[in-house]
């Protein structure tokens, strides 16, 4: 049985086998977030959140997705990354107006920028790997990095599709 069907079969002995990601945030430790913050999150993932309290191996080199506790902004979080970016003003600007979405990884880091939500409350959402000298490559929404990245690691044949 596919892990899906599997896991939408209540009577499947080991349901908890095939769960994506983790068990649910609650929505107080959502609002607990956001009031941490002084910002509302995005819609797309806040109902992430809701379905999934974080995520372990969401991309090829992205190890987590962090849990809702855990989330910051950026300067909060890896303070040290934003001085190494000092010598870089928009960089450095950008990772001060971000939220920090994904804990270790190959250099990879996955942000929502709040400076600029859009009509539909989404903010752009950003995967940077510090590594490349490239800028954050931009998404309109949380949502749809994360179809991108499962789209990607799908097609390098590495996760579930």
């Amino acid at each position: 049985m596919p892990p899906a069907l599997a896991r939408a079969d209540p009577r499947h002995p080991r349901q908890d086998l095939f769960r994506l990601g983790y068990e649910p945030a609650s929505e107080e430790a959502v609002l607990a977030a956001e009031d941490r913050l002084g910002i509302r999150l995005p819609p797309s993932y806040r109902k992430f959140l809701l379905a999934s309290d974080g995520w372990s191996a969401i991309a090829r080199s992205l190890y987590e997705l962090l849990k809702v506790e855990k989330i910051g902004w950026f300067p909060d979080v890896d303070p040290g990354m934003v001085d190494a970016w000092s010598h870089d003003e928009d960089i450095t600007e950008q990772l001060k107006r971000s939220t920090l979405l994904s804990g270790p990884a190959d250099g990879d880091y996955w942000l929502l920028d709040a400076s600029n939500p859009g009509p539909d409350g989404e903010w752009t959402a950003y995967w940077w790997w510090a590594g490349d000298g490239e800028d954050p490559h931009p998404y309109d929404s949380f949502a749809a990095l994360v179809v991108s990245a499962r789209e990607d690691w799908a097609l390098a044949g590495e996760g579930e599709s």
